[in-house]
């Protein structure tokens, strides 16, 4: 009860009792807002273990623990919760060896723009019964690389090993402080034993990740804004193209407002990983290409367009909108525009939407208004035809991954979060999830595989009362380590279903193939060594995770199957469906 006095008399500061830096490092996590610590044991981690139980014995401010057996899928356990909450989270592996096992989960973390704050033990250095956590085990010889923090440091935004001089509540605080400003995304900290081990005098005192104060995006240029409407307002082909912007979800409804006021059209880019605008309004997916937009505004996306087939004319006035608009996390850029505007995606469609009210005239209003009309028209013919495509494969055996994207999507509530990590068929499952609520949809943010499970176990944690569906082909499910995660779900009570699209086959090895050499050997023959492989029985995997797990071969049966995994999750039993498909994904019939 003291320590809540405290926070709520000065929240900038946090002043707690404490007996070893570790409780320092635990109760800056709490206030700077990790409320979800993914953690894989190892020998010099121990003291985040008996932190967290003193912690919860003597009611101090501490984030919950809970075991991930696999770092790679700790960390994506990490993004999933960051992806649905907005606020950090965090995770903890065994020295280098556990931050390697990291994987590919660091460049998601990267390139996705995760507020994810990612830590390590280190081998101790002090010299055996020199001080406590000491050397004292043959392993630690070998667990001191030469500069730990190197192994990460082209993917995160700041690096630290904590050291003696620190102090650790304000470390923790300052990394949080940078990972959750503009453009956000990872930070890695190393712990060393020694240094966990030290003792307090009794008390820790840190300014809080709040206390710093958190960067916040700048208002648009008056004249930028004006500028912008104005050339929205006059256009015949106007377009949107969002990336990343529902990232933060205050976005949605303000992209909305605007786009609904000039009834300009909205696309998702090349490189989208969340739900930015509502797919089933009528201006998503209705306006032109981007090659025939005489506006283009590109609102964090890093991939608008192709720069060679699909780019918009010299003609086109082209807005680039992004916190980081020169995208300098990245090296090679070949896009331009006519404005650079280093703003928020809310921030810039309030601004556009303040100037545009401003501007329009009654003549505008009536162009506007055609427009939308025929938008909305062609909204209704597209949703015919894609229910019509769906209804045109639904009795086909082998299986069309078009019926099952069809089928996943019928079983939803529009508040059900949905993770993507399908590669071969995501334009199925994009094309009707039919997602519309800030925060339901999902993808990695990053090109690699095994993000999403993990990712579903980290947001079923976070969001409890929602249901969570993860669709995934059967390659990207085994780079995730799924039995860490789905034992964790079931450890946990976080179910949720997984819906596996299974073909035996990586589409790079394949259709990709395919499309290198389409005159090849490989072809010719339908050899197909290195993008085949048998297919494992992800029923048996789940139930050896203490979880449901069915296997479908027909098409009639993939409805009742989602159905009974939805049930089982409802129980609380994560589910494991899997849908077999045609192995090369080129040779269906059907569109």
């Amino acid at each position: 009860m003291v320590e809540q006095r405290l926070l709520a008399a000065d929240p900038r500061w946090g002043e707690y009792p404490a007996q070893e830096w570790a409780d320092a490092v635990m109760t800056s996590m709490k206030l700077g807002g990790i409320d979800h610590f993914y953690f894989v044991s190892g020998s010099e981690l121990a003291f985040y273990q008996e932190a967290t139980a003193r912690a919860n014995a003597k009611g101090w401010p501490t984030p919950k623990l809970y075991t991930v057996t696999h770092e790679g899928a700790a960390l994506n356990a990490a993004l999933g919760t960051t992806m649905v909450t907005g606020g950090p989270a965090a995770t903890a592996a065994h020295v280098d060896v556990g931050t390697f096992n990291f994987g590919a989960g660091i460049h998601t973390a990267w390139r996705g723009s995760y507020p994810v704050l990612i830590m390590a033990g280190a081998g101790p250095r002090a010299y055996p019964g020199s001080m406590p956590g000491a050397r004292e085990g043959n392993v630690q010889w070998v667990q001191e690389p030469r500069d730990q923090g190197e192994i990460v440091r082209q993917y995160t935004k700041l690096d630290h090993r904590m050291e003696w001089q620190d102090n650790p509540g304000l470390m923790v605080s300052r990394l949080l402080q940078v990972a959750m400003s503009e453009p956000k995304g990872p930070v890695y900290l190393v712990v060393p034993q020694e240094i966990a081990k030290l003792p307090m005098p009794g008390r820790t005192r840190f300014p809080t990740r709040d206390g710093l104060g958190i960067a916040r995006p700048v208002w648009p240029d008056p004249r930028d804004a004006k500028q912008t409407a104005r050339w929205l307002i006059n256009a015949k082909n106007p377009l949107i193209v969002l990336g990343q912007s529902g990232r933060n979800a205050d976005s949605v409804p303000e992209m909305v407002r605007l786009a609904e006021l000039l009834a300009v059209p909205v696309a998702d880019g090349g490189r989208v990983n969340r739900l930015n605008f509502p797919t089933t309004h009528p201006l998503f997916g209705t306006g032109p290409q981007p090659k025939d937009a005489d506006v283009l505004v590109a609102v964090e996306a890093l991939v608008p367009y192709q720069p060679i087939e699909g780019k918009p004319s010299p003609d086109t006035k082209i807005v680039w909108v992004d916190v980081d608009p020169v995208q300098s996390r990245y090296k090679t850029m070949e896009f331009h525009a006519d404005l650079w505007l280093p703003v928020s995606a809310a921030s810039f469609a309030q601004a556009v939407y303040e100037a545009a009210t401003a501007l329009l005239t009654k003549s505008d209003m009536n162009r506007i208004e055609d427009r939308r009309a025929k938008l909305a028209t062609r909204k209704s013919e597209q949703q015919a035809a894609a229910e019509d495509a769906a209804l045109s494969v639904a009795t086909q055996d082998p299986i069309h991954p078009r019926w099952v994207a069809h089928q996943v999507a019928s079983v939803m509530e529009p508040d059900t979060i949905m993770v993507d990590d399908v590669v071969s068929y995501s334009a199925h499952v994009r094309g009707y999830h039919g997602r519309s609520e800030p925060g339901t949809y999902f993808k990695s943010g990053g090109s690699s595989g095994g993000f999403g499970i993990g990712a579903s176990l980290g947001a079923k944690i976070a969001k409890p009362d929602q249901d969570v569906v993860f669709t995934t082909g059967d390659g990207y499910l085994m780079f995730g380590s799924p039995l860490a995660p789905l034992l964790a779900a079931s450890h946990y009570k976080a179910p949720f279903l997984t819906v596996v699209f299974v073909n035996g086959s990586y589409s790079t090895g394949t259709t990709g193939l395919e499309r290198q050499y389409p005159e090849g050997n490989a072809v010719a023959a339908q050899d197909w060594e290195g993008g085949t492989f048998d297919r494992p029985d992800f029923a048996k995997l789940a139930e050896a995770a203490n979880c449901y797990g069915e296997n479908v071969f027909g098409a009639s049966e993939v409805g009742p199957a989602l159905k009974r995994g939805l049930d089982q999750i409802h129980d609380g039993t994560p589910a494991v469906v899997a849908v077999h498909l045609p192995s090369i994904p080129s040779q269906m019939t059907g569109t």
